[in-house]
């Protein structure tokens, strides 16, 4: 018996069913079927499709999973109306105006709708297909470009961000999580992806390495939190990072030895700090010249003192062991300096009756700082308790010509 073979088909590939021609009078929206398997009278794909459509209608392709990749459809509109054909997960692939051919084979068979590429015969002029250009945020809307962030739920942690999830939005539904970023070389200048915490824990969002985020290591979404993450392709930073008020005081916890400590990263924009660490010299910690207020904690130990100022150069305010402060960022200023130290105002209250603030009969009149800290008074007792006893303010504190911290 010979070993010989011979090709008798001729080295092609034999389709268990082609149709060359289809003629299609298109009067409504329409879905097209695979030629295997398709029930006798359906519209199946054709190689040349001839459409006369009787206004703006669709064409919907199969799904791409179903076949191999290379199938090739010649798609011919004899008018008058443009046509739209979209793959099976609705997309549109192309946009035809009356009088085009367009061509389109499949190329990626992976997902329903499959990726097409596309071109067009016979045009003087190049035409770009909205479906051609779409990209990440993108998504081909008839012959025109829509916006269109892909949603993803995510619970597991930690999470791992990668460059296709550029332009994405991720929302966390678990309780504690992390959510890795890709390094911010390899995701380039201009990479985003949008991110909210809908979930019952903090959601902290990770660098790669050493990179930054806010100038910080990391970056802590509390529930209902969002923010959207870009890079510059050195580092991290966030647009927006809208937080919820009810979480609007926070807390952390600051370890200082001595010196001049200034807060950066995350450790700005909190409400409650607590300062631990043994002391070895004088230490003033540096606070924003913003309007916010202060919970402190003094928890340190050693001989020495710790202070905390508003900017410039000088202390504001030597702290005690708990005190709530309020920094105004006002800027004021004045001609002459004060000629009396100012005395305490009085608080008098009675009975049934409103409160009276006295001020001091001699003002100052001096320029003050650009930011003041303010020492807030303790809770009062409500107007008309029994016993009630007027609780007078604490003096105004002496400031410095630069920066001041006033106790009120």
């Amino acid at each position: 018996m010979s070993g010989s073979f011979t090709q008798v088909f001729g080295g092609t590939t034999i389709y268990p069913a082609d149709v060359s021609y289809l003629s299609l009078a298109l009067t409504q929206n329409l879905s097209l079927e695979w030629p295997v398997g398709a029930a006798e009278g359906s519209n199946v794909v054709a190689r040349i499709i001839d459409i006369t459509p009787t206004g703006a209608f669709t064409v919907t392709m199969p799904d791409a999973t179903a076949v191999s990749v290379g199938q090739t459809v010649l798609f011919n509109n004899l008018g008058p109306s443009t046509i739209t054909i979209n793959n099976a997960a609705g997309n549109a692939i192309l946009s035809i105006a009356a009088g085009e051919q367009w061509q389109a084979y499949l190329i990626l068979n992976t997902t329903v709708g499959g990726q097409w590429r596309t071109f067009r015969y016979g045009a003087a002029v190049a035409q770009a297909q909205a479906a051609a250009l779409a990209g990440a945020g993108l998504l081909a809307n008839g012959s025109t470009l829509s916006q269109n962030y892909d949603v993803t739920d995510f619970s597991a942690t930690p999470y791992s961000l990668t460059a296709p999830d550029r332009a994405k939005v991720f929302i966390w539904s678990g309780g504690l999580g992390t959510l890795n970023l890709p390094t911010a070389v390899a995701a380039g200048d201009g990479w985003f992806v949008q991110v909210r915490n809908g979930g019952q824990g903090d959601l902290t969002i990770d660098p790669s390495g050493s990179e930054l985020i806010n100038a910080g290591a990391t970056l802590l979404l509390q529930p209902n939190d969002s923010a959207v993450l870009v890079s510059d392709g050195v580092q991290w930073y966030t647009i927006g990072l809208g937080q919820q008020a009810v979480f609007a005081f926070d807390y952390t916890s600051v370890a200082v030895t001595g010196g001049v400590y200034t807060l950066a990263g995350s450790e700005l924009n909190r409400i409650a700090y607590k300062f631990t660490g043994t002391l070895t010299s004088n230490s003033v910690v540096v606070v924003p010249a913003t309007v916010q207020q202060y919970w402190v904690n003094n928890a340190t130990s050693g001989a020495f003192t710790l202070g905390l100022r508003a900017g410039g150069s000088e202390p504001s305010l030597w702290l005690t062991k708990a005190q709530r402060l309020f920094c105004t960022a006002t800027a004021q200023t004045s001609s002459r300096p004060p000629r009396h130290r100012p005395s305490p105002a009085s608080c008098r209250l009675r009975k049934g009756a409103p409160a009276r603030v006295t001020q001091p009969r001699h003002a100052p009149t001096s320029a003050q700082p650009v930011s003041a800290l303010r020492s807030l008074p303790p809770p009062q007792r409500p107007q008309g308790a029994a016993h009630w006893r007027p609780q007078p303010l604490a003096p105004t504190a002496t400031l410095p010509r630069s920066q001041g911290c006033l106790r009120l």
